[in-house]
């Protein structure tokens, strides 16, 4: 006898006796009661048994992702009165986030503990003729430029979207110009946004 068989011959044990204990006014649901009705309600309480249980093991999952998955976020920034010029790799020496420890302030470069996706945005307040690079692994991906007039300066940020392997490299150019790092005005920030766990 399976499960739900016994369980509704012990129900309708159980309606037996109850009927025999009250008057017949008080059983007359019982007598309404067909198997199939009782199978149904059964059939409903497997089916909330079984949701429960997949929903148990989903989170389960989500728990062991969570702690799986490091948190990669930075943020710094160029520090107020070092205006970096000339030819150079950009160094954010102050250091404002830096979750996973995935950025190096010494060296200005960021390197991907993980595969997965990645958003990264960098700034320049620029002079008449500046540009900066955001470079990953010697190659150059995206840059911010200003072209203006003498005595002029203008601020610039770019978002990139980058799926990157373990160990790949992230960093910041100067190609060319004069830069101002007043205010917070040189910025480079970087967060996982998905990872890839194959």
């Amino acid at each position: 006898m399976n499960n739900i068989m016994k369980v509704i011959w012990l129900f309708l044990i159980l309606c037996h006796f109850s009927c025999h204990s009250f008057s017949s006014q008080d059983c007359t649901w019982a007598s309404e009661l067909t198997f199939q009705d009782t199978k149904n309600a059964i059939d409903k309480m497997n089916e909330i048994n079984d949701l429960t249980g997949r929903i148990a093991n989903l989170e389960q999952q989500v728990a062991t992702l969570q702690k799986y998955v490091p948190r990669i976020i930075f943020h710094a920034k160029v520090s107020d009165g070092v205006n970096p010029r000339g030819e150079r790799r950009m160094v954010y020496d102050a250091v404002i986030v830096n979750k996973g420890s995935a950025y190096n302030s010494a060296t200005g470069v960021f390197t991907a503990p993980l595969a997965g996706t990645y958003l990264f945005t960098y700034s320049l307040l620029g002079g008449p003729t500046s540009e900066v690079r955001l470079v990953k692994n010697e190659e150059d991906l995206s840059y911010i430029h200003t072209i203006l007039s003498t005595g002029e300066a203008q601020t610039g940020s770019m978002p990139v979207i980058l799926n990157l392997e373990s160990g790949d490299q992230i960093w910041v150019n100067l190609i060319e110009g004069n830069t101002w790092s007043g205010r917070g005005a040189l910025n480079f920030q970087g967060i996982l946004l998905e990872a890839r766990l194959e």
